[in-house]
């Protein structure tokens, strides 16, 4: 079983640094890193590795924006470079909940089907208003401060008189429906190979996700609803079918950042991998779930 574990980040944290190490610790994982465009390469060097591979397309990342599509997108294509059987998406917040054999074991024992989930509870309108509409730059700034608070509000009340998404509207004849869930996934080959087909044989589809909100949360779960073919994972033993423990609700941060204090709950999800987690966060910490099995 031969696992392409693909990274997005933008700086080294103890979370990256732990789950680097660890997966490129099995000479037959392939280990890929997206730096931000923005950072400073050096600064990665210590990840280094005879199967560690940082992608020489670097996309500058915008919160909220399409870029992280786009860096996801190139990280599925520099992965063609390889033989491989999956492709985990993770960020550099992210550590692993159960060791490398348990996923493979897992894997090996569901190999038809694709880890991802799908958002159930967002109406149609409003997934397609992300990409209904042309967002301005304040759409992109992650704080509550007044003045971005009433500019998003001005914006909610002109958006259909100034920034209708043109084409959308011209290609609303040929548009899949839409679909949204969490961008962070575990995808077999055979399904990144035609996410990657679909992107380059629909370019105007691409295209429509331009100053769209969340496109990597929209875009990758909708090219694979094209496929009747791809295989969802759905087991009552794992209630999240990406594997991955995300807390929404808990707050004060969305997602919560995760500390020793929310251990048990990480546990008892059963989910292979877990986010965000603290960027100082202890090897004391982050190995208990690695040496407990």
């Amino acid at each position: 079983m031969k696992i392409i574990y693909a990274f997005t980040c933008h700086r080294m944290t103890n979370p990256l640094i732990h789950t680097v190490n660890y997966l490129s610790s099995f000479p037959e994982n392939i280990i890929l890193i997206h730096v931000d465009k923005k950072s400073n390469l050096k600064d990665f060097e210590t990840l280094k590795n005879s199967n560690v591979y940082f992608i020489p397309n670097r996309i500058d990342i915008t919160w909220g924006d399409e870029t992280l599509m786009l860096a996801t997108v190139e990280l599925m294509r520099f992965a063609c470079n390889f033989n491989y059987d999956y492709f985990f998406l993770l960020s550099g917040d992210d550590i692993p909940l159960k060791t490398d054999a348990e996923l493979k074991s897992l894997l090996s024992n569901n190999s038809d089907y694709n880890f991802l989930y799908f958002d159930v509870n967002m109406t149609d309108d409003k997934i397609e208003q992300r990409v209904r509409y042309k967002h301005p730059d304040v759409f992109y700034k992650r704080d509550s401060k007044l003045i971005t608070k009433i500019r998003k509000k001005i914006f909610h009340l002109t958006r259909d008189s100034f920034f209708k998404n043109k084409s959308l509207e011209e290609n609303k004849h040929r548009l899949p429906k839409l679909y949204k869930g969490t961008n962070w996934f575990g995808l077999k080959a055979s399904a990144i190979e035609y996410i990657l087909t679909y992107i380059n044989d629909n370019k105007w589809f691409v295209d429509l996700f331009k100053r769209s909100f969340a496109a990597d949360e929209v875009i990758f779960h909708t090219i694979i609803k094209t496929n009747p073919e791809i295989k969802i994972f759905n087991h009552p033993d794992y209630p999240v079918p990406s594997l991955r423990y995300i807390d929404w609700r808990s707050g004060p941060e969305y997602p919560r950042v995760l500390t020793p204090d929310d251990a048990l709950k990480m546990i008892a999800s059963n989910c292979f991998f877990a986010r965000k987690i603290n960027a100082n966060a202890s090897s004391k910490f982050m190995n208990s779930f690695l040496n407990e099995r």
